[in-house]
C-alpha cells in the first residue's frame, strides 16, 4: 500500500517500508526472521529487483525489524545503516534489553536472528541528514529500547517512528510501558517526533497514521507534557 509518493508499506510481523527515490531504492526495517521473500515480491511488484535495493535502514535491533536482515544483505548487497549500538547487538544477533525479565530471558536465549559484521553497517548519528525523500533526518529517539532511531522527511511530511509511537484502536499512542526500557525517555522521545507535526506517521506497529488531525497530534503532546 502507497501511504505518500513513491513510500510503501509492508505489512509483515512489523511493518516495513520501501521508498522509491531514484536512484535510491531503501527499505526501513526488515521484520521478522523469514520475510525476505515477501519483500522481495514486494520490490518485483514495484517493478525493481533484489539487487535494486540499495540502502536498508534500521531503526533498532529488535528481532521483528531486523530479523530478517541477513538474508536481504546476502542477496542484495544493499548498504546497512543504524545506529551504533543497534550495530553492535546486530553483528551479534541479539536484541536489545526491554522486555519483562521472563520474556527477555527467552528471547536472548532461544531467538536470536541472523548476524551481520559490525564491519558491513554504516553507522549514523543523531541529527545527520540521509540522502533520501529531499533529506531524511535521523533522529535519535530512545525509550522504547535505549537504541532506537526514527527518521523524518520534512519535504515528504512522513515520519518513520519504529516503536516509538504505534497505532491502536485508530490512536496514535506510546509503546505499551510493559515493553518499555525507559519510559522517562520513551515520553520526550515522543515528544519530539510530535514536535514535527508529522503528515503521516509511518508506524512500526499498527496501520500507518495518513489521516489524523493536526488537533490529534497536540493532544497527545500536551498530555506527554504534563506526564
Amino acid at each position: 500500500m502507497e501511504i505518500a509518493p513513491n513510500i510503501h508499506w509492508l505489512e509483515t510481523s512489523s511493518n516495513v517500508y520501501l521508498i522509491i527515490d531514484a536512484p535510491h531504492v531503501v527499505l526501513v526495517d526488515t521484520g521478522t526472521p523469514r520475510q525476505q521473500d515477501k519483500i522481495f515480491t514486494k520490490l518485483r511488484q514495484l517493478s525493481h529487483q533484489p539487487t535494486d535495493l540499495t540502502h536498508i535502514l534500521i531503526t533498532h535491533a529488535d528481532i521483528d525489524h531486523v530479523g530478517s536482515l541477513a538474508a536481504l544483505y546476502n542477496t542484495s548487497g544493499a548498504q546497512i545503516m543504524a545506529g551504533a549500538a543497534s550495530a553492535q547487538l546486530i553483528s551479534q544477533g541479539k536484541s536489545p534489553q526491554h522486555m519483562p525479565m521472563l520474556v527477555q530471558w527467552i528471547i536472548d536465549t532461544f531467538m536470536k536472528y541472523g548476524a551481520v559484521p559490525q564491519e558491513k553497517i554504516s553507522v549514523f548519528k543523531d541529527g545527520e541528514t540521509l540522502p533520501f525523500l529531499g533529506g531524511l533526518q535521523v533522529l535519535a529517539t530512545p525509550g522504547h529500547t535505549l537504541d532506537h532511531f526514527s527518521f523524518f522527511s520534512p519535504t515528504a511530511g512522513v515520519l518513520f517512528a519504529g516503536d516509538a509511537i504505534d497505532t491502536r484502536n485508530g490512536r496514535i499512542n506510546l509503546t505499551r510501558p510493559a515493553i518499555t526500557a525507559d519510559k522517562t525517555a520513551a515520553r520526550h522521545s515522543a515528544i519530539r517526533l510530535l514536535e514535527l507535526s508529522p503528515a503521516v506517521i509511518a508506524t512500526g506497529h499498527g496501520s500507518p497514521s495518513t489521516n489524523h488531525t493536526s488537533d490529534q497530534i497536540m493532544q497527545l503532546f500536551n498530555t506527554l507534557r504534563q506526564e
